[in-house]
């Protein structure tokens, strides 16, 4: 991670390893899964798929996510997707207890899970929150705890 106020910063959050009992407990829970349906159709090929499925639905969960901040807007690279807003869409910067919510609407609405990007702080947190706080002060966006 870099943690100057330059030009640019990024850095890597990976719940998993940050997390590792509960991550402990959400492998065991998708292999109780995936032998649940082997045990109920009796298919090595149906319980491996069903795995490989329920990790990929929690791959934010399961696997690092790299983020990217430089003076156009952020980036979040996750294992499926590469997400990009820029500065001048983000209208609302809302904290939770393990990232952040950058919403492109100025107020609440049933569309916002479409239209942001939700970002991961790891263990970086204070410098996350300093460097967008900064980048949103020059804009309209307000933020939300």
């Amino acid at each position: 991670m870099q943690e100057d106020s330059s030009e640019e910063f990024t850095w890597r959050a990976h719940p998993a390893r940050e997390r590792l009992p509960i991550a402990i407990a959400a492998l065991m829970l998708v292999l109780a899964i995936s032998i649940a349906i082997f045990i109920s159709v009796d298919s090595y090929w149906w319980a491996g798929l069903s795995f490989l499925v329920l990790l990929v639905a929690l791959n934010r969960f399961f696997f690092p996510s790299n983020f990217h901040i430089n003076s156009q807007g952020i980036t979040a690279r996750y294992l499926l997707k590469t997400q990009k807003l820029a500065w001048k869409e983000i209208r609302r910067f809302i904290l939770d207890s393990h990232g952040g919510y950058l919403s492109t609407r100025a107020i609440p609405s049933r569309l916002d899970p479409y239209r942001g990007m939700h970002i991961l702080f790891g263990p970086h947190r204070e410098a996350v929150v300093k460097q967008i706080r900064a980048r949103l002060a020059q804009g309209e966006a307000a933020w939300e705890q």
